[in-house]
């Protein structure tokens, strides 16, 4: 569910979004054509709110030109941000190249995800992630919906640089709370650390179909379910994989945290080595199955063609001696 605003059909007097109802979604991403360069973009608005700095908007000018240095093939690049007001509000609009897919949220929903896919969509995450933070820098705002996913699961990340700009404090955009960490919620600092944290959330999402704190808008509620933690007893492991469920302990817990993404990408690996392993195991109990079925069919056979034997020798013995009774019986 979204925040939503009176529909609007030109943004900025430029770009119009194609893939809407009556009603726009604040924080989510539509196609839409810009009618100016007569091409595709994605867009999405942000509603402003007492969160949201002044310097917002020329900030993220700065953030888009710097992740344009990066070159990342996994961050959705920015080509445009501006102020859309209306009568009822004070819209920011983000304009990005197209790319043709759906948000994860959406694929988590439709139950599309089997456990490779996931494992791959989170390692792609986690490179952007080391590219930006190598670069001193951070994406501050990762949620499930940031991330969007093509039909052969390559991913590109929208968001990156919003945080930032806003110095550093989540805009708390509808859907955003949910994915903060304790200390970007007590005390609005975010840093790397925020965005494994929100790794954590979405792959536990992305596993179990639910957000592992709740889906509270109170910012108090959400500390409390964070503070209280987990019942990782009741979590079963995928597949029986403990490798996967041990890397989410990791990044949503207090103790042993990640302070590398490639860290966090070595253990993810490991959690497919394994699933290959059990998938192995399970291929060469299969064939032990089945030779012991071959084994067995060909005893029952050597079994049946003896008992057929020592018949037909008795058979045999019988006609010759019926043969000899009626010969000597004639004579």
């Amino acid at each position: 569910m979204y925040e939503e605003v009176t529909w609007l059909n030109f943004i900025g007097n430029r770009y119009e979004v194609v893939n809407s109802d009556d009603v726009l979604e604040i924080n989510k991403i539509y196609k839409a054509r810009d009618v100016f360069y007569r091409k595709n973009v994605l867009i999405k608005v942000i509603k402003h709110n007492n969160y949201i700095c002044e310097d917002f908007v020329s900030n993220l000018i700065d953030e888009s030109t710097a992740l344009d240095e990066i070159n990342s093939p996994y961050i959705l690049k920015i080509i445009d941000v501006g102020i859309h007001c209306t009568e009822e509000t004070t819209l920011y609009y983000v304009v990005s190249e197209d790319f043709n897919g759906i948000g994860l949220d959406e694929l988590i929903l439709g139950n599309y995800l089997h456990l490779e896919a996931i494992v791959n969509i989170m390692i792609q995450v986690l490179k952007a992630l080391e590219m930006i933070h190598r670069n001193h820098s951070y994406h501050g705002s990762l949620k499930s919906s940031s991330i969007i996913v093509d039909t052969e699961y390559n991913i590109k990340i929208c968001d990156f640089g919003i945080t930032k700009a806003n110095n550093g404090v989540n805009t708390r955009s509808y859907g955003n709370r949910r994915y903060l960490c304790p200390h970007q919620l007590c005390i609005n600092y975010t840093d790397k650390e925020s965005d494994f944290f929100a790794t954590g959330l979405i792959l536990f999402e992305s596993i179990f179909k639910k957000l592992p704190f709740g889906e509270s808008n109170s910012e108090e509620k959400m500390l409390q379910s964070i503070d209280k933690g987990l019942d990782w007893n009741s979590i079963k492991a995928i597949n029986g994989n403990t490798e996967l469920i041990n890397v989410i302990k990791r990044l949503l817990g207090r103790n042993n945290k990640y302070t590398r993404a490639n860290d966090i990408i070595i253990d993810l690996s490991k959690v497919m080595y394994e699933k290959a392993y059990i998938e192995v195991e399970d291929e060469k109990e299969e064939e032990q199955k089945q030779d012991k079925v071959i084994q067995f069919k060909k005893e029952y056979k050597s079994k049946m063609r003896k008992k057929l034997h020592k018949k037909l020798v008795v058979a045999g013995l019988a006609i010759v001696m019926i043969s000899m009774i009626i010969i000597s019986s004639i004579i």
